[in-house]
């Protein structure tokens, strides 16, 4: 599954909310269950969001254009 915020919503704190929301469906869903996610490393504005609800950098893979790391909710 993908997440996005729309561009027109980026930068003006609707992340937070946005991804708090999804996350309390999944813990309601699937209570203590580890959540994981890939995020591109260039995407620091994501990265920090995720980190201040509580992920923390897993692994790095690679593509053919781009790296990213995994993040681990737990």
């Amino acid at each position: 599954m993908g997440l996005g915020l729309a561009p027109a919503l980026t930068g003006k704190g609707k992340g937070k909310v946005f991804c708090g929301a999804v996350l309390d469906f999944i813990e309601e869903k699937d209570p203590g269950i580890p959540i994981r996610l890939s995020v591109a490393t260039f995407n620091r504005r994501a990265i920090r969001l995720y980190r201040s609800l509580g992920f923390v950098q897993d692994e790095f893979f690679y593509t053919d254009t781009h790296q990213f790391m995994t993040m681990i909710k737990k």
